[in-house]
């Protein structure tokens, strides 16, 4: 009895220093199923993986407890490890995977993004009933330059350290294009509907515009990541990994109003104005996914949160085209810390070889305390820069390929 609880103990304590110290003594897929051999009482069982030493090709198989998800005959050694194996054996014509699908492999993906941003939207204009002044009310539609949703890609690769690690690589890109053109209310008699500036600076002697007055606004986004990845829990229904990095992260807005415009100093008024930020910070996360059934089907889902630390450098310029003259010039930096999160969930399927995935799912990612055309141009017009920041958000539909080997 003393030496069965002794065991007991041994047992317990192994489980509980793994999932404190986060696996650090897990090197390979044998240490890991040496650790938890023999699984816990109230927890869901480690999965126990052997290696099949008739495989050449370092191939494995599946234990009883996880091979129904993958065929009917556990124990079955995938020898081509990648699309083929003893069609005897694997008599469901779906071949047992080389390796279990929480092992790292090393392969490369390509991700399609569709995505949306909020928080950037600019309202530049605005129908009036009046020139300007004392008597002028708005008078109808605000301009808007809105963007909407825009394709985007994201690229990467991973090297697999082991079963348990591995290093990954992403690039992701995305950009977007919005235009507005805005003309003079209709339902104004008398010549008095007009076409105001929400964005000029107030005490440039500039009145309203006969229309249209157009505007434009790109918004660009680049992510550089690399990140140590680290398997940390996994049973026979799923697994989940923290990773730990790095992230390059730059930010580009440029908006454009043009028009003709009354006053002592008016003519062919171009405004503009252009921001970007440089920065680089941690990344830490999570990522996991669990089998739907006993298919190739699985969701998954991951979490990141990061903390760039660059500048944010805007200018603006009011500029009259007619006469070649500068009516208002702003050039702004601020260094800040721009914080980030980032999430997505989605459905994944894995062929039977686990060479090739492929995944549909929803992301979003947040910037936070992020310099914004609207507050930049704001803090122009009221001549204080003190608290310039919002949240800029892209969020939509993401899809990917990977191939794995």
């Amino acid at each position: 009895m003393t030496i069965r609880l002794f065991t007991t103990g041994l047992r317990w304590s192994a489980m509980l220093l793994t999932l404190a110290g986060g696996w650090a003594n897990v090197s390979s897929a044998q240490q890991f199923n040496d650790l938890h051999r023999g699984g816990s009482i109230n927890e869901p069982k480690w999965e126990q993986l052997a290696f099949c030493s008739d495989c050449n090709s370092g191939g494995a198989y599946v234990s009883d407890d996880y091979g129904s998800a993958y065929g009917d005959a556990p124990g079955c050694c995938d020898d081509g490890c990648c699309g083929s194996c003893d069609l005897e054996c694997c008599d469901t014509g779906c071949c047992d995977p080389c390796t279990p699908p929480w092992a790292h492999r090393t392969g490369v993906w390509g991700t399609f993004l569709y995505l949306h941003a909020t928080g950037a939207d600019m309202h530049h204009a605005q129908q009036q009933n009046g020139t300007g002044g004392a008597g002028t009310t708005p008078f109808g539609l605000i301009g808007v330059t809105d963007p909407d949703h825009e394709p985007g890609f994201r690229v990467g690769g991973q090297v697999a350290c082991d079963m348990c690690t591995s290093v990954a690589v992403n690039y992701t890109f995305f950009e977007s294009s919005a235009i507005d053109s805005l003309d003079i209310p209709a339902n104004v008699g008398g010549g008095l509907g007009t076409v105001g500036s929400l964005v000029h600076h107030p005490a440039a002697d500039i009145t309203s515009s006969a229309g249209p007055v157009n505007a434009d606004y790109d918004l660009k986004m680049q992510l550089l990541d690399a990140d140590y990845r680290r398997l940390f829990r996994a049973s026979n229904c799923g697994w989940m990994n923290y990773f730990v990095g790095a992230r390059y992260g730059r930010l580009e807005q440029d908006f454009r109003q043009l028009g003709t415009f009354g006053g002592s100093q008016g003519g062919v008024i171009d405004t503009t104005t252009q921001i970007d930020f440089d920065g680089t910070g941690l990344r830490v996360g999570l990522d996991g996914e669990r089998i739907l059934g006993h298919g190739c089907f699985s969701a998954y889902g991951n979490l990141s949160a990061s903390a760039l630390v660059g500048s944010f450098r805007g200018d603006y310029r009011m500029n009259n085209a007619t006469t070649v003259s500068d009516l208002a010039i702003v050039r702004w930096e601020d260094d800040r810390v721009a914080p980030m999160l980032e999430y997505e969930v989605g459905l994944a399927w894995t062929s039977c070889s686990g060479c090739w995935r492929a995944k549909i799912g929803y992301t979003a990612i947040h910037w936070f305390n992020v310099a914004t055309t609207p507050d930049f141009v704001d803090a122009v017009q009221a001549d204080n820069y003190v608290d310039i920041g919002d949240t800029l958000s892209f969020s939509g539909l993401t899809s990917s390929v990977e191939w794995r080997f």
